[in-house]
């Protein structure tokens, strides 16, 4: 849901922001150095450390760097072990997405310095409204499997990290441009003071836009992002603010490219948004949206032994997507039937948008105690989420509609809090331990279904005991073994409660992780492995059923799992080469999974068991290697490398049913990228970026949906290119798919001073 910036024009929102970024550049130019250097100010208590027993991958701001053009984070961090990366216009800009051991979206909890990331209702993470986010970061830590105690939902088969706490010591000044395929385009300007009055005090800004016509028809983004930090930072405490804006507005490609389509390789950009009833497209088949994080961290150094970290936290979203729709019925909108001549009129073609306005808010802490060979914490949060979610008729074809007509309301409040309480003991310089023990409680109320079928006010509660322990032994300074295992819930999203009545109301999942593995750093090599367990109780996918409302409703699966094994690996045989890789084997299994299929000419539901079928979107294997040769060895002038990047992803399915006719083939793809630093004169320095994306033009989707039917009677294939039939009898299904650009390049320059 987001922004069209061309069309409505600037705010006095827009001017502000513009007004605010003069006076910032002014007060930047005037400001004089300082060479005090400024500490982290943020405690990171839901990052893990390079000795934890859960596994886990940093990217440095100096590797984000190397390689952060305009592509969203999810093509970022292509190269984390299990991870496969998707977009939906299919060229990394606009609404994009990851999967981490199969878990979708919103099973990976986002935070940013530690703050919930996540939509509190959908749990989902929507990467286009917070655009260019890496260029603000420190570093990126992903978490895999269960991971440590975090804040907010979503914590339930990885966790990504995002520190946006750097500070700098000394003022600078860098401008970004980027050029690609499709049109896509990225402007950015970032600001530093450096350290002022003594050292205690900098500020720093970013301000974006970025643009992409898409790989597939009409699937624009205009994006723009703005980025604020205030530092204060003395002996004993420290004090820092952030605030991140976010504004969009992207052609909806969310319907995929049908599945006749996808099978005869022909009009592979093809997109259905806005073509339900008019020869040419609905030109505002848009998501529009705006949103603002604000956060404030504040810390405070008790003595040498104790500190306490102090978060809060808003963000405020407003936005809507609009949408043309063909013959719908006046009773569905609220709308009256129009007597005309010898009839009565009771359905139109109408543009709907479809808005939600909402509030986020909380705050989180830390106490940290060390003691020798002891560290001690003890954190939480308490959040709260305030949803509006509202529909208007803006036109109509007949029945005139009257300004803001709003033909349903519905809101909704979410309370969210935790504590977690984690002791890490040294026992000696071999082995330690890890304990965490974290309580949350989840409180939602909403307007939903009772057992008449009437909509009233609802709540829901939950209490969630999420236990973690591991080990670690210590070879010796570069050899490492360990062991973890943790439980986690993860309660069901908003459309689980508001499309269900109490008795149809799915459970909470729960999930038992175990990992365990090995790892060594050698002066020229390295090498880690990990075996992981995930068994799931209760997991909630979609199944096809029709609950007592009517809705399709996801349902538990009382009995999944995912087990497997990453490899990583990296070897420099010479100063100029680095190898680099990793691969995931991965068995990934529901038990006992029970299909419903619509049955077109009955109108009732056949019910399909599979006793062992494969989860959806979980590849047995994930496989990543890189190599990064330097032409030129950095000196002091310059510094040119090359990188070839190649992944290969194997066979998912799109829903939990193994069948064959619904399934992503196998992909694999090769990049190379470019790396140019010049060093000038005064500090001043230009790097140039240059990537060739899909060098072979593989042809692929990482990501599609299908909905499964009987019709014995009716072949629906003439009429819908999205449906196919399944062999000889009367099973069909429609399916969409996502394909991925071919070979496509970008390039970008940066300069610093």
């Amino acid at each position: 849901m987001n922004s069209m910036l061309s069309k409505i024009g600037k705010t006095k929102h827009d001017y502000f922001f513009l007004h605010f970024i003069l006076l910032f550049i002014s007060f930047t130019i005037s400001a004089q150095q300082d060479s005090a250097t400024l500490q982290a100010v943020v405690i990171q208590a839901t990052r893990t450390s390079s000795d934890s027993p859960v596994p886990h991958t940093n990217i440095k701001a100096a590797a984000i760097a190397q390689q952060q053009q305009a592509q969203d984070i999810p093509y970022l961090l292509s190269g984390i072990p299990s991870l496969v990366e998707t977009s939906d216009a299919g060229a990394g800009v606009g609404y994009t997405g990851l999967r981490i051991r199969g878990s979708d979206p919103t099973r990976v909890n986002i935070t940013l310095n530690g703050v919930p990331f996540n939509d509190a209702e959908s749990q989902g993470v929507f990467w286009v409204n917070m655009p260019d986010l890496a260029s603000s970061a420190a570093e990126i830590q992903v978490q895999r499997g269960v991971g440590t105690s975090t804040n907010g939902a979503g914590a339930f088969g990885a966790t990504v990290n995002i520190d946006l706490s750097k500070v700098t010591r000394d003022p600078f000044a860098q401008i970004t441009n980027t050029f690609g395929a499709f049109g896509v385009r990225k402007h950015a300007i970032q600001l530093g003071t450096g350290a002022l009055a003594g050292g205690k005090i900098s500020f720093s800004g970013r301000l974006s836009t970025v643009h992409s016509d898409g790989y597939i028809d009409r699937a624009t983004a205009n994006l723009r992002a703005l980025h604020l930090t205030g530092t204060y930072i003395d002996d004993h405490q420290s004090l820092q603010m952030h605030f991140l804006g976010g504004r969009e507005i992207t052609y909806q490609a969310w319907y995929g490219l049908p599945a006749q389509y996808y099978d005869a390789g022909t009009n592979r950009t093809y997109n259905a948004a806005g073509t339900e009833r008019t020869d040419q497209p609905h030109p505002n088949e848009v998501d529009n949206y705006n949103q603002q994080h604000y956060l404030l961290h504040y810390k405070r150094n008790i003595s040498s032994r104790l500190l306490v970290q102090l978060n809060g936290h808003y963000t405020r979203g407003f936005g809507y997507y609009e949408q043309y729709k063909a013959n719908q019925a006046f009773s569905d909108y609220n709308l009256n039937n129009i007597p005309f001549a010898d009839t009565t009129i009771s359905a139109t073609d109408l543009i709907r948008r479809r808005w939600l306005d909402n509030h986020f808010y909380g705050t989180t802490w830390v106490i940290k105690y060390a003691n020798g060979k002891t560290h001690l914490t003890f954190g939480g949060a308490a959040n709260q989420y305030r949803g509006k979610h509202f529909g208007e008729v803006i036109w109509a074809t007949y029945n005139p509609v009257p300004q803001g007509h709003r033909y349903y309301e519905n809101d909704a409040v979410k309370n969210d809090a935790n504590a977690y309480f984690q002791i890490e003991t040294k026992y000696s310089s071999h082995f330690s331990s890890f304990v965490d023990l974290q309580l949350r409680h989840v409180g939602y109320h909403f307007l939903g279904f009772n057992n008449e079928l009437q909509n009233v006010d609802q709540t829901a509660n939950l209490l969630f005991f999420n236990p973690k322990a591991g080990l670690n032994y210590r070879f010796s300074s570069r050899s490492d073994a360990y062991i973890f295992t943790g439980i986690g819930h993860r309660e069901p999203n908003r459309d689980d409660f508001t499309q269900s009545t109490p008795n149809s109301r799915p459970k909470a999942e729960q999930l038992f992780n175990l990992e365990t593995g090995a790892k060594t750093r050698q002066t020229n090599w390295s090498l880690s492995a990990n075996l992981f367990g995930m068994y799931y109780r209760n997991q909630l996918v979609l199944s096809g059923r029709i609950n007592d409302v009517g809705a399709y409703a996801r349902t538990n699966v009382p009995t999944s799992y995912r087990t497997g094994l990453e490899l990583e690996a990296t070897a420099r045989p010479i100063s100029r080469l680095l190898f680099s890789g990793n691969i995931s084997w991965s068995t990934n299994k529901a038990i006992n999974f029970v299909e419903f299929r619509d049955n077109w000419a009955t109108g009732t539901q056949e019910a399909i068991t599979y006793p062992k079928s494969d989860l959806a979107f979980s590849p047995n294997l994930i496989a990543r290697a890189e190599v990064n040769y330097d032409i030129i060895p950095t000196n002091k002038k310059h510094a040119l490398g090359i990188t070839l990047s190649g992944k290969h992803v194997g066979r998912q399915f799109l829903d939990n049913t193994s069948n064959t006719y619904t399934q992503l083939p196998a992909f694999r793809f090769l990049d190379a990228r470019f790396n140019y630093n010049l060093s000038l004169h005064h500090q001043q320095k230009i790097r140039f970026i240059l990537a060739v994306n899909n060098l072979f033009n593989a042809k692929y989707a990482s990501n599609g949906w299908v909905y499964r039917f009987t019709s014995p009677d009716y072949d629906p294939r003439s009429d819908d290119f999205y449906t196919r039939q399944e062999g000889s009898g009367g099973i069909y299904h429609q399916a969409g798919y996502f394909p991925q650009a071919g070979t496509n390049w970008m390039m970008t320059v940066v300069v610093e001073f």
